[in-house]
């Protein structure tokens, strides 16, 4: 695990705009989560069943365009890690759906909605231990959950964005665009050391076509 650093936030700022040319929706409204047991190795089904989904119903498919039903997702199995892929979904931000999810394990993640609606969040052991939105023009950043710190090694990136937002806001320097969602996804590359590459968008993934605790 590592701090968030430039070539990072390119990174991420990069695979957006790939993504956005391969299928301009996945942009709008996405969800990344990386999910890892405690003691025990969870596997693409567990968090499948985890979720509400019926893991005889996985299939390999290309994760675009994004299936018609809003509870569809894509999952990988990354060594002691399972990745989630979802388009369109509020699911993550329900502390249930994070309840069963995280059954001795933890899970760090970031979704976006089309109305601005975000969350960069942790999850553990049932809990959700920590959230995080993204900074406005005030310097702030606005820390929630039960332990709102427990983060807090993992945000300069973040930290940066909000002075960089205050600094500009206070010079009357208007309509300058901030890499937003690419910060925040470096920052669940950083708290996890899973990176998402626009690559495995064109591969065949393990999807199932609806996991219900994502509507």
């Amino acid at each position: 695990m590592s701090s968030v650093t430039g070539v990072m936030v390119a990174h991420y700022d990069e695979l957006l705009d790939e993504l956005r040319q391969l299928d301009p929706y996945i942009t709008e409204a996405m969800a990344w989560v990386v999910v890892r047991g405690r003691d025990l190795r969870l596997t693409v089904d567990d968090v499948v069943s985890r979720l509400g989904g019926d893991s005889g119903t996985i299939s390999r498919r290309l994760p675009l365009p994004p299936s018609a039903d809003p509870t569809a997702a894509a999952f990988e199995q990354r060594g002691d890690n399972v990745m989630i892929v979802a388009s369109n979904t509020y699911g993550f931000s329900r502390p249930e759906v994070l309840a069963a999810l995280t059954k001795d394990a933890q899970a760090w993640g970031f979704w976006w909605l089309v109305n601005n609606a975000h969350k960069l969040f942790y999850a553990a052991d049932g809990h959700l231990v920590t959230t995080v939105q993204i900074p406005d023009f005030d310097g702030h950043l606005p820390c929630g959950g039960e332990n709102p710190q427990a983060l807090d090694s993992y945000l300069d990136g973040l930290r940066a964005l909000a002075e960089e937002k205050c600094e500009d806001d206070e010079a009357g320097d208007y309509g300058v665009s901030y890499p937003d969602w690419p910060t925040a996804l470096a920052t669940v590359e950083a708290m996890t050391g899973v990176r998402l590459e626009a690559s495995w968008f064109m591969q065949e993934q393990l999807c199932v076509s609806r996991v219900p605790r994502l509507s």
